[in-house]
């Protein structure tokens, strides 16, 4: 009777693993194996970030050109020619794209065609009003940051200016918009929180260097880093601050929230990750050279690219490295994935889809 009570339970045991296992979701990356999809000669560095636009990858580059590529097989649908590189990487907003250019000007460009639907320049032509980072787009507007030392909002339809805020400095970052807020980090080293509306400052906070990076929200948290190597966490209602992380050098891309953690990277080569309940350190992931790529997360995998031109995928839990990719030149683009494909752009000249 013990023998086959005992053979019973070991059976049922056995089961009961089996069934475990079956539930178990798959591990980080196991659709992931770094296999290339496809490449695309830009023949140009590729300066900017990639954005998805239904069937289409929208990608920049150094001499201005905006490239629209057929996201499964990178066959390029349309070129348009800002004549002015592109740093940043396009907002999507209905069926426009718009994009900016170290010239100043903000595009906005259509999905289907490739053809300028409208332009804006600042009108203080003496002054240095190149466009380095990205536009948001919300509320019916288009925001951008200009090395004029102001933030911009547009209408959308028609390219009309709505509101001007000076931060009295240059501006390199990119504008982040959340809710009917617009926050904006500036080279003196404060941060504002914007009305979307009207622009008037609702509140904001210093930092004890450039703020560089564009912020990221995620449930109601807004996150920043500086070149002071400070990375902060504010939650919005109430305008509580919860933590500030010091990384040790200059924090050069926005931060990117996944699972609990908040993905950056610093100045002299590290990918770090941060707990964003407690702030507390994660894991840190040494790389050869500076990061400019900031990271996405998708599926327990971290990409991102680095100066030295090599592209990593970490896994997010614990920063170990599953695979990786060297290109012949720096990787400033931030990758953007997209079903199961990993987009990036790289100074090679070149814009891969890996998967």
């Amino acid at each position: 009777m013990y023998k086959r009570n005992n053979r019973v339970f070991s059976m049922l045991s056995l089961l009961s693993l089996l069934l475990f296992f079956a539930v178990l979701p798959a591990t980080e990356a196991t659709g992931w194996q770094g296999v290339l999809h496809w490449s695309y000669d830009a023949l140009s560095s590729v300066s900017g970030s990639p954005a998805v636009a239904g069937d289409k990858i929208l990608i920049g580059d150094d001499t201005g050109k905006l490239h629209a590529l057929d996201r499964n097989t990178g066959r390029s649908l349309w070129i348009f020619d800002t004549k002015a590189t592109i740093n940043g990487a396009p907002a999507v907003f209905g069926g426009s794209a718009y994009v900016g250019g170290a010239d100043g000007t903000l595009f906005a460009i259509n999905l289907a065609s490739g053809a300028v639907q409208w332009s804006y320049s600042p009108s203080e032509k003496y002054t240095p009003a190149s466009i380095w980072g990205s536009p948001a787009a919300g509320d019916g507007r288009v925001f951008f940051n200009s090395a004029d030392g102001k933030t911009y909002a547009l209408n959308a339809t028609n390219g009309a200016l709505a509101w001007t805020f000076d931060t009295g400095r240059e501006l390199r970052s990119s504008p982040a918009y959340s809710d009917g807020l617009v926050f904006v980090g500036a080279y003196e080293g404060l941060f504002h929180a914007l009305n979307a509306q009207t622009g008037k400052r609702e509140w904001g906070g210093g930092s004890g260097g450039p703020i560089g990076s564009s912020a990221t929200v995620s449930n109601g948290v807004v996150y920043f880093g500086s070149w002071d190597g400070q990375l902060q966490a504010v939650r919005i209602k109430g305008v509580i601050p919860l933590w500030k992380y010091n990384a040790g050098e200059s924090i050069t891309t926005s931060p990117t929230v996944s699972g609990g953690k908040v993905f950056f990277g610093a100045i002299n080569g590290k990918l770090v990750a941060v707990d964003t309940a407690s702030g507390k350190l994660a894991w840190e992931f040494p790389v050869p050279g500076g990061i400019h790529s900031d990271p996405a997360v998708h599926e327990g995998l971290v990409f991102f690219g680095s100066d030295s031109g090599v592209f990593f995928a970490l896994d997010a839990a614990t920063g170990r490295e599953r695979w990786r990719f060297e290109s012949e030149r720096e990787i400033m683009s931030s990758p953007l994935v997209v079903d199961g494909i990993v987009y990036f752009g790289s100074y090679d000249g070149k814009v891969y889809a890996f998967r």
